[in-house]
């Protein structure tokens, strides 16, 4: 094999995710470029690198590098250079020179063999020089484990994280049981640490193995909406994925019961298991919520006719209105459902006005800052994201799940003040939010829970909104009559006509827009002209004002590949515009994109003109912003959110961030946007449904255009199949009931 070896004089790149790295090396007194994994390498080491030559078409000859061996360097001089890297803590150019200046080829035996002699360095205190010895021996440590760890296949922030978690002693405590990984390392789930341990010989059939195969297939599951799965289903699951015997994966399971790493119960004589946290928040959920609506209300609302007299002055309500609001002055806990233009802000409004009357404090919230938002414009009133109505502060990892639970301040031992509280856009509410939610209620503390029971449902586990409405523990009042101006194309009328199961009118102008295309090339085309040069682009800002929704992510008029096409026709390549590579997704300077995961430590500030007026901690799953800035010398780019909150983001965090050119529907709950797009081009799917359709059509508040095939829409209409989520809220809610039923 072909190698080159030199010292390394300077590092020109280096990803720290996967250590990548761009290094110049003098290798027979010749500047020499080497690409490839080299992580923690240095200038002043002497390295010696194996690979080939390559011609690169823009930076001519390197040499590509396959595998690296390293050695402290010997000279004077290299040895300077390495103390001065900045890979030593509190040593730059002018200590580095003192320390080899006095101690010469001894320079690295005394630091880490006899430190307390470096505090004869002017400049060096006993404490300092103690310092430098720590830095000294975990880097070398540290670069030999990254190494080792790098051969089971793990990145070199992994390694880093493994190091942190374990300490010398990494290696071989992986290599007894690579699964431990899981638990103790973020970013490790099963499937890595399964080809770890493959790669290091565990037995498929090892109980190490099985226990965690099982518990990874719940998270699969939870990761699907799902809080549970039917036993069976688990066991052929695990099976399947684990390729062992389902009889030996039933014996796991049982011994993981008897620790109570997962839960089984069973409910109509079918044996359900779940995480255990997910258990536990989906009974703590049922238990609350009764409890809650069987207080009696703190503070009642006097002569509640006389007062709803004057807070519906100059209001016309219908008679399901009126029971809407009715409901809510006579119970603790309610719900308020209907579609789009049935009235649920008048109603609000009306309520608020009620509680103002009779000195009742009200709190409104919404799942996500769009939705808070707009609720804030309906109602004149202040309205927060639920996270920052319950005061979120640390994040806790329950069982390692990769849903993070927030450690919120407000909680049962520190309850929201508020003697009502108004939730909207409660479909999209899982149910660790939820149970959050309760758990900060005081006794009697009214709840108004508005929402639309036919959207989707949330993106995490759970089926809240459904569930507790089929539970028939609270009053339930539906709103079934729509109020918005109806006229041809109207987007409001033709999302009722889905519901109902009817075929939308299609129009070629107007509110609502269909243009029939036979290919999905011609669909993409379509697209494109009408964010280009079409009626789209002349009437809205395509980009702050205009959305395109997909059913699904991959193929052509997926999500992944819409959001190319369109990042190159909004936002092409400029020589001003810089760029950041993070897993093979490429970033750009005014690009539009969205977080994907929930970070409730990342903090971020609103900004003016002067200063820096209000900060705070936050950016959630689906929240849009713009990339205003990047910095490839701090590697780092800044996020502007919402056109206020600017965030900022290291280049190993944008895996927290995709493009939002294209976005699903799914992503695009509790949002309105004033355009959308709709492609429309798929066979007979049993994933294109009903309520998918109805979800994306109530996003448009001015126009919609669908692009596709009209059987397409058909298919989708009469397909009211409502996926299945495995779930027992409305269950436990009914055994609640039932139990203090027969207690009393």
């Amino acid at each position: 094999m072909t190698y080159i070896e030199g010292t390394v004089l300077h590092i020109v790149y280096r990803n720290e995710e996967n250590g990548y790295t761009v290094l110049e090396l003098d290798f027979n007194e010749d500047l020499t470029t080497a690409v490839g994994s080299m992580p923690h390498i240095q200038p002043g080491e002497y390295v010696r690198l194996f690979g080939a030559w390559m011609e690169h078409k823009t930076f001519g000859r390197q040499f590509k590098v396959t595998g690296v061996e390293t050695s402290l360097p010997k000279s004077l001089e290299s040895i300077k250079l390495y103390l001065s890297s900045g890979l030593i803590k509190g040593v730059g150019e002018v200590t580095a020179a003192r320390i080899v200046d006095h101690f010469g080829q001894d320079t690295f035996d005394i630091i880490e063999n006899t430190p307390e002699l470096l505090a004869q360095i002017r400049g060096i205190s006993s404490m300092a020089a103690r310092r430098i010895s720590e830095s000294f021996c975990e880097h070398v440590g540290l670069k030999s484990l990254i190494i080792d760890l790098q051969n089971f296949g793990m990145t070199v922030k992994q390694a880093v994280k493994a190091y942190e978690s374990y300490g010398a002693a990494a290696s071989d405590i992986i290599k007894q049981n690579p699964y431990r990984l899981i638990d103790d390392v973020r970013g490790i789930g099963f499937e890595r640490a399964d080809r770890i341990a493959e790669y290091i010989g565990i037995d498929r059939a090892s109980t190490f193995r099985v226990e965690n195969g099982i518990k990874h297939v719940l998270k699969l599951a939870m990761g699907e909406g799902n809080t549970c799965l039917p036993e069976q289903m688990l066991i052929k699951k695990a099976s399947e994925i684990l390729g062992i015997s389902e009889t030996l994966i039933q014996n796991v399971a049982d011994r993981l019961t008897l620790t109570e790493q997962i839960i089984k119960k069973t409910y109509n004589n079918i044996p359900v298991v779940f995480l255990s946290f997910a258990y536990y928040t989906e009974t703590d959920t049922a238990r609350r919520l009764y409890l809650l609506n069987k207080c009696a209300p703190k503070i009642a609302i006097r002569d509640i006719e006389k007062s709803y007299a004057r807070a519906s002055s100059g209001i016309t309500l219908s008679e399901e209105q009126e029971r809407a609001v009715l409901c809510a002055m006579e119970n603790t806990a309610c719900i308020i459902t209907g579609g789009p233009g049935t009235g649920k802000t008048t109603i609000i409004n009306v309520i608020l006005n009620l509680f103002e009357q009779n000195g009742v404090n009200a709190a409104l919230c919404a799942p996500t800052g769009r939705a808070a938002k707009r609720m804030e414009a309906a109602t004149g009133r202040s309205a927060k994201t639920i996270h920052r109505l319950l005061e979120y502060g640390n994040v806790s990892q329950e069982d390692d799940y990769e849903y993070n639970v927030p450690d919120f301040m407000r909680n049962e031992d520190n309850p929201l003040e508020a003697e009502a509280l108004i939730v909207d856009e409660a479909s999209m509410i899982d149910i660790f939010l939820f149970r959050s939610l309760l758990s900060a209620l005081s006794d009697g503390t009214r709840l108004i829970i508005v929402g639309d029971a036919d959207q989707l449902p949330s993106v995490g586990p759970g089926n809240v909104l459904r569930d507790v409405i089929e539970s028939a523990l609270l009053p339930v009042v539906k709103l079934t009559h729509f109020y918005r101006q109806q006229g041809t194309g109207n987007i409001v009328e033709n999302a009722h006509r889905v519901n109902n199961g009817e075929k939308p009118g299609l129009f070629g102008t107007g509110e609502f827009v269909f243009k029939h295309e036979t290919q999905p090339e011609g669909v993409l085309e379509e697209i494109k002209r009408l964010l280009r040069d079409g009626e789209i682009a002349k009437n809205y800002d395509v980009l702050n004002e205009t959305q395109v929704l997909c059913p699904i992510k991959k193929g052509m008029l997926g999500v992944y590949n819409l959001n190319m096409e369109l990042r190159e026709l909004l936002n092409p390549l400029r020589i001003t515009a810089k760029e950041a590579m993070s897993q093979n997704t490429l970033f750009r300077e005014g690009d539009k994109v969205m977080q994907i995961k929930n970070n409730y430590n990342k903090q971020w500030f609103v900004h003016n003109a002067v200063s820096y007026a209000q900060s705070g901690f936050g950016v959630f799953n689906g929240d849009q912003g713009r990339i205003i800035k990047i910095d490839p010398v701090e590697k780092q780019v800044t996020i502007l959110f919402d056109g206020e909150r600017e965030t900022y983001y290291d280049y190993n965090e944008l895996e927290q961030i995709e493009h939002a050119y294209a976005i699903t529907v799914h992503k695009s709950q509790g949002s309105e946007f004033n355009a959308v797009i709709l492609p429309l081009f798929y066979g007979q799917s049993p994933f294109l449904t009903r309520n998918l359709l109805y979800t994306a059509l109530t996003r448009a508040k001015e126009k919609v255009v669908i692009v596709g095939l009209e059987k397409t829409i058909e298919h989708m209409v009469q397909n009211n199949k409502i996926q299945r989520r495995y779930t027992v809220l409305r269950r436990e809610i009914r055994d609640i009931m039932a139990l203090f039923n027969r207690q009393c």
